[in-house]
């Protein structure tokens, strides 16, 4: 037999504690955010002192608490310019490192691209690459369409 589940009558000790149960997981989901920014601004500044240590500034970040049920890390997100993106996390694996990826747009404008940038030298030539298409990523199999690889835009 299922019961209809009633709430706990206000002023309640059960009460209180539902409505510090849920004072407490908004406040760590505010400081997970914080935390996500921080430690995107501290790589970039330390990874990639001479490229995105010099154009992305601390404030840029947006942070994102981390989703318990999909066992994704909390991460931040900054916009570059003309739809891209870089996203940072840090591994949910044994080394808990950090990972900093470049979404580009896709050029037939169905999506994203990701590129995971181990250091500067990957940043700088996929950059290179992208000057050359205004900041898209462009396909070398076909022509976009249903058959794009990229991830789709939501």
């Amino acid at each position: 037999m299922t019961e209809t589940l009633t709430p706990p009558a206000t002023g309640s000790p059960l009460a209180l504690l539902f409505d510090i149960a849920a004072t407490t997981a908004a406040l760590g989901q505010d400081e997970e955010r914080d935390l996500a920014e921080t430690a995107a601004a501290d790589h970039i500044y330390t990874a990639y002192p001479d490229t995105l240590g010099r154009a992305v500034d601390h404030e840029m970040w947006s942070g994102f608490p981390a989703l318990r049920d999909n066992f994704v890390e909390p991460s931040a997100v900054a916009h570059l310019d003309r739809g891209l993106w870089l996203h940072h996390t840090i591994t949910a694996d044994a080394d808990y490192r950090d990972a900093l990826t470049l979404l580009v747009p896709c050029a037939c404008g169905h999506g994203y691209v990701p590129s995971l940038l181990e250091d500067e030298r990957d940043l700088l030539e996929l950059l290179t690459e992208l000057r050359a298409t205004g900041g898209r990523a462009v396909h070398s199999n076909d022509n976009g369409g249903p058959y794009c690889g990229s991830i789709p835009a939501t």
